[in-house]
């Protein structure tokens, strides 16, 4: 563990008093006690609870002494016989790791998770935990957050991209080193990035994301900000259900020559989504009661263009971009099924479109390679209505930046720097429990019992 110098402690513990968030040194949290009724707070050894049924409570870090709790508590624990803090009983890990409400848990330096683990948050109420990036005492800071060689599950955590000290945008955050990794975030919260949320980086692997939120995610003018990027290595599944994704600016589920066997993205708000929504090689597709509002921006800009060999105007309208199979390419095991989604621009966002008439085009169609597939019988396109819906408290959309990038879509990255792209509740980087923005909409909506199953689009 790395500690970190005399200024550079004092610096975190002055940011963190300032910021009003400092952990406490022994929160209390309430946990089931051995007979499921009682609360306690767990006296830590080495910032440890050993539980009687081999899970792990792990102390918050305060960001001086205590920092990489997390990852030194798997390190330590996982497939181990530990002995139980309360009873000193032997018990067998069963890499099960709390944290704690409140808490902070600091990544300083390179984390690579080499066992299959659960990391979820106390019971009871309270923050979130947070896992956060902090510079080590030269100031460096890891561009990857985690990453993976085996499975990983995580419920009610919120992954804070900001680097503690300084602010600034984390690169990446959750990387899968192993063939076959299964990741699974249950009930948690993403926020802030530059190049990518999760990226495989093997074969084979499983992402299962529901009930989540994801937003802040961009670098400049680029196609950055990607909530899945699998570019290359593909993946057996990519499940995104019952989630909220908003204000990201690359692509939602990237391909870029990889194949994913299944992605199934169900019930989900995504707002203010510059790429449109990418289908690569792939075995099967569902894209079902969805809302898709104001999305596919980045990329329909400069969709008129004029062919240098004939002269004559190209338009690329297509909002589902599904790739044209290979001449004689197998396509029997193919299943494509996007039905009952709600797919719209609000008003300020077709009004750019129509300031830019020469280089924008508003995307609402199927792309070349979707039109071959519907025609084959591959590709269901069903049901799928346009309603602009009011929210009850969405995220601002920050349009100037939008009307800078259908200006000019290959200008210089650094034009952005000084337009707003990222939003926050309070203006103040991180959330307040209970006050994010959220998506409801009126029940009188159509959208309101559009699903398939007659019930609501969008998360619920």
């Amino acid at each position: 563990m790395k500690t970190k110098s005399l200024f550079a402690c004092a610096l975190a513990a002055m940011m963190m008093l300032a910021a009003g968030c400092e952990p406490e040194e022994n929160p209390k949290n309430p946990t089931p006690g051995p007979g499921g009724e009682d609360t306690f707070v767990p006296v830590f050894e080495n910032g440890m609870y050993i539980m009687e049924d081999g899970s792990v409570i792990v102390e918050s870090d305060n960001g001086i002494e205590r920092i990489n709790g997390l990852l030194t508590a798997i390190e330590a624990c996982a497939d181990q016989t530990l002995v139980s803090t309360e009873g000193k009983k032997e018990v067998v890990c069963n890499n099960t790791f709390i944290l704690q409400r409140n808490g902070r848990y600091y990544v300083q330096g390179k984390w690579v998770i080499k066992n299959n683990v659960i990391v979820k948050a106390d019971q009871g109420e309270g923050a979130m935990p947070q896992i956060q990036i902090m510079a080590d005492e030269t100031g460096e800071s890891n561009s990857d957050m985690i990453r993976f060689e085996a499975n990983a599950t995580f419920k009610g955590v919120y992954f804070y991209g900001r680097e503690a000290m300084t602010d600034a945008l984390q690169q990446r955050l959750l990387r899968l080193d192993g063939q076959g990794n299964r990741l699974i975030l249950e009930d948690c919260f993403a926020d802030y990035c530059r190049n990518f949320f999760i990226r495989t980086d093997n074969t084979d692997c499983r992402i299962y994301l529901k009930n989540s939120t994801f937003r802040n995610m961009a670098k400049g003018n680029s196609s950055n900000g990607r909530l899945v990027d699998t570019r290359g290595n593909g993946a057996d599944t990519v499940l995104i259900h019952n989630c909220k994704v908003y204000n990201i600016l690359g692509h939602i589920t990237r391909y870029d020559g990889g194949k994913i066997n299944h992605m199934e993205w169900t019930n989900n708000t995504f707002y203010n989504c510059g790429s449109v929504p990418e289908i690569g090689s792939v075995n099967s597709v569902l894209i079902e009661n969805n809302i898709l509002a104001n999305v596919g921006w980045r990329m329909a800009a400069s969709a008129i263009e004029v062919n240098e060999e004939t002269q004559e105007i190209e338009r690329d309208d297509a909002i589902w971009n599904v790739e044209m199979p290979a001449e004689g390419a197998d396509i029997s095991n193919v299943s494509i099924v996007i039905r009952n989604n709600n797919i719209y621009n609000t008003p300020e966002l077709l009004a750019i479109y129509a300031k830019y008439p020469e280089t924008a085009i508003v995307p609402t169609e199927l792309s070349p390679g979707g039109k071959y597939l519907q025609e084959q019988g591959k590709l269901t396109y069903a049901n799928n209505i346009s309603e602009v819906l009011t929210f009850d408290n969405p995220c601002p959309v920050n349009y100037d930046f939008i009307d800078l990038h259908m200006s000019d879509p290959d200008q210089a990255e650094e034009n952005f720097d000084e337009v707003p792209w990222f939003h926050d509740e309070d203006n103040i980087p991180g959330i307040i429990p209970g006050s994010v923005y959220t998506y409801g909409y009126p029940s009188s909506a159509q959208s309101a019992a559009a699903a398939t199953d007659g019930g609501k689009l969008g998360a619920r």
